[in-house]
């Protein structure tokens, strides 16, 4: 299964949609430092124990840093069913934009 790449835009298109569930892939202390208004911080390193959990029927948008770990993300969870977007260059382009 595949996954869709998004920019800025389509971001702040999807953020707050009541069908969509975004990630912060980051650290814990990456996301108490900053992170987008609504996402659930769920750390890349824990991907084992989170990964069967989400829900199924929403739009999952996916942010790192700068966008790899998304990546590696999107693809290990669009290849168990889930809808999957990422966000490319990941929160550093945002440029202090949240």
């Amino acid at each position: 299964m595949d996954f869709s790449t998004i920019g800025i835009y389509e971001l702040w298109n999807m953020a707050g949609q009541p069908d969509v569930y975004m990630i912060d892939l980051r650290d814990r202390k990456d996301y108490r430092k900053n992170h987008i208004d609504g996402a659930h911080n769920l750390p890349y390193d824990e991907i084992g124990k989170w990964q069967n959990t989400l829900p199924k029927g929403k739009r999952i948008v996916l942010y790192c840093e700068h966008g790899s770990v998304s990546m590696l993300a999107a693809k290990r969870l669009a290849a168990r069913g889930y809808r999957i977007y990422t966000l490319v260059g990941g929160i550093s382009s945002l440029n202090g934009r949240i």
